[in-house]
């Protein structure tokens, strides 16, 4: 079995072909940079240069394979079109699956961040193609790197402390993508894919307790808080940004996790769990 990945140097995708190859997948990466060719030497997958930008150049990875996973640049403003081109190009291909990964909630209007995730749904749904979404919520290792730059003492954030937040561990998100694409029974299913409900607050007390830091948060206004270094360098991820923080301000990003659970026939990991793990 040959499965491609697009938009696999990422920490989602570097994740899923750790997963793929424990299970002996032949795994073909595709990135479109040199930074991104470095972040996948020494994964085990076979690395391919091509630009969803450029439909023509997913010929040669889509060749032969038995199911495509693309996974969306982040805070992209023409992503519906990129997973399009993919979606084209597969057809093209004679792909016979595809699996994207799109977001918890993409239905939510005053994201726009999300409502072109969920227009990407609309296209890969209308494809003709055997396919399933993953709706991941926010990923655990993500709220790490927002605690990462505070010594002992004050850690400020960009929405309410005690917002209930859903933290999904990027290895449970790879283990049930993997189930997923190598296991049968997955055809026309939207799974949404939300991890335990945590705070930033809660975070705090476990990240704490796995390196011996005391950590105290600070809420900031909305627009004045830290952004990932993909929004800070542009201004319409960042106003995509600061959106979304200000939805989480006001009504948390609450999910469910028992259909992860359901994939992956066990508990999901808690944040507490991931802080331990990767911290500890």
């Amino acid at each position: 079995m040959s499965i491609v990945i697009v938009g696999a140097a990422g920490a989602a995708g570097r994740s899923l072909i750790a997963a793929l190859r424990s299970r002996d997948v032949e795994v073909v990466a595709v990135s479109h940079s040199d930074a991104g060719e470095q972040r996948l030497s020494g994964t085990g997958a076979a690395v391919i240069r091509a630009d969803l930008a450029q439909p023509a150049q997913l010929r040669e990875p889509f060749a032969g394979a038995q199911a495509v996973h693309v996974i969306p640049p982040s805070l992209h403003p023409r992503e519906d079109v990129l997973v399009g081109n993919a979606v084209q190009a597969a057809v093209a291909a004679g792909v016979p699956r595809l699996v994207h990964h799109s977001v918890m909630h993409p239905h939510t209007p005053v994201l726009r961040n999300h409502i072109r995730k969920a227009n990407a749904e609309a296209v890969v749904r209308d494809s003709g193609l055997r396919w399933t979404i993953l709706q991941p919520s926010m990923f655990a290792q993500v709220a790490l790197l927002m605690f990462a730059g505070g010594a002992d003492g004050e850690v400020v954030l960009p929405f309410n402390p005690e917002s209930r937040i859903s933290m999904l561990d990027l290895r449970d998100l790879a283990e049930a993508a993997a189930r997923v694409l190598t296991e049968p029974g997955h055809d026309y299913a939207t799974y949404e894919l939300a991890g335990p409900l945590t705070s930033l607050k809660e975070m705090a007390v476990d990240i704490s307790a796995a390196t011996g830091r005391s950590l105290i948060t600070r809420q900031v206004p909305v627009a004045d808080g830290p952004l990932p270094p993909v929004a800070a360098a542009n201004p319409m991820a960042a106003a995509d940004m600061i959106s979304t923080f200000a939805h989480y301000d006001q009504h948390g990003y609450l999910g469910n996790p028992r259909v992860l659970e359901m994939l992956l026939g066990r508990p999901a990991t808690t944040f507490a769990e991931v802080a331990a793990r990767e911290l500890g």
